[in-house]
């Protein structure tokens, strides 16, 4: 079974760095060698070409919808949101519209995970993530261990 977790975001954007952040407490984790951790950049497209021959994908990304900075959203690709109502991926093409994309010319994973969070400051300048935004690092990182099945 190959699982990948594909972090998004800018680090140099302020929150739109979530992903990045998520991706480096990741890295010191001990992970079961079936699980690759993936900077997917700014997303696009390109995150389908990562999506090849994987049974399970966990994607992180910053999300705007308009509700409370830092509150963190799951869904799986039978329950994403309508690409109108919340906006994941701050760059290029939205995620949810990749993934649907996805769907129609390739074969896609099974089991795709999708967890985002509220963010506040995309568009500075900076390496450094909002405070809310900062305390859901910790919080995603579990999420995803749990959806590994890792104490």
């Amino acid at each position: 079974m190959r699982t990948i977790i594909l972090c998004c975001g800018n680090p140099l954007s302020g929150d739109d760095g979530f992903g990045i952040c998520v991706l480096e407490e990741l890295k010191k984790k001990e992970l079961p060698t079936h699980v690759e951790l993936i900077d997917a950049g700014t997303g696009g497209l390109d995150i389908l070409s990562f999506m090849e021959n994987v049974d399970k994908a966990i994607i992180i990304d910053a999300v705007t919808s308009g509700k409370e900075v830092g509150m963190i959203h799951r869904f799986t690709c039978k329950d994403l949101p309508d690409p109108a109502s919340m906006h994941f991926s701050l760059h290029e093409l939205g995620l949810v519209d990749v993934l649907k994309i996805g769907e129609k010319v390739m074969p896609m994973p099974d089991d795709i995970i999708i967890i985002g969070v509220e963010v506040e400051r995309t568009n500075q300048l900076t390496i450094e993530l909002t405070p809310k935004v900062n305390e859901a690092v910790p919080k995603v990182v579990e999420m995803v261990l749990d959806e590994l099945a890792i104490e």
